[in-house]
């Protein structure tokens, strides 16, 4: 075997599963798609959907609302928009799910890309910069959430890439995301006038 043959080989020495490799290729677009649809979205087509899709339509809405909230892009807008279609307990319930789905999308892409698995593998791949950040710390899954328009972005991407474990991460950020949508499902409810 020459050396050219050795290059060209996988460093683990067996190919990565299909899914992947499919992984890899289809989520990025998943994520644009659910970029460009956000900013073709207004509260006003939010709630013309509602209208014609019924009882089914957080069927539709809460995916929709899982992928933007897993692109760079705020998602706001469709937890304020559920504020006022819904019950205000339904409401905050559609948002915070919608919020944990697109963390959790986030923070296994970010995963999956960067090929992170485990703390000690983290600290090998990490930027120097990028490992002072207490990735695991409760106080940064939490509060880091609270920063307006990046730090849901900004914890999933630290965390992810810093080697958190994924049950760790749920957690936090299942508890991390409740006063926002608390918040801004109340914001809806006043603004659109249903309470």
């Amino acid at each position: 075997m020459n050396d050219r043959d050795r290059l060209d080989e996988p460093a683990t020495g067996k190919p990565k599963p299909l899914w992947k490799r499919v992984f890899r290729v289809a989520l990025p677009i998943v994520l644009l798609v659910g970029c460009w649809f956000a900013f073709q979205t207004s509260g006003d087509d939010l709630r013309a959907t509602h209208q014609r899709l019924g009882w089914i339509a957080p069927i539709v809405t809460v995916p929709l609302h899982a992928v933007i909230a897993a692109a760079p892009v705020p998602s706001d807008v469709i937890v304020i928009a559920n504020g006022g279609l819904y019950s205000y307990p339904f409401a905050v319930f559609l948002g915070w799910l919608g919020w944990f789905l697109g963390s959790t999308l986030e923070f296994l892409t970010i995963r999956l890309l960067i090929g992170v698995e485990s703390a000690a593998d983290a600290r090998q791949k990490m930027p120097t910069w990028l490992s002072r950040f207490p990735a695991g710390s409760p106080w940064f899954l939490v509060l880091g959430r609270q920063i307006p328009g990046v730090g849901a972005h900004l914890t999933a991407g630290v965390a992810a890439a810093g080697g958190v474990s994924f049950q760790r991460y749920l957690f936090w950020t299942a508890l991390a995301i409740v006063p926002g949508a608390v918040l801004l499902s109340a914001i809806g409810a006043h603004l659109l006038g249903s309470a």
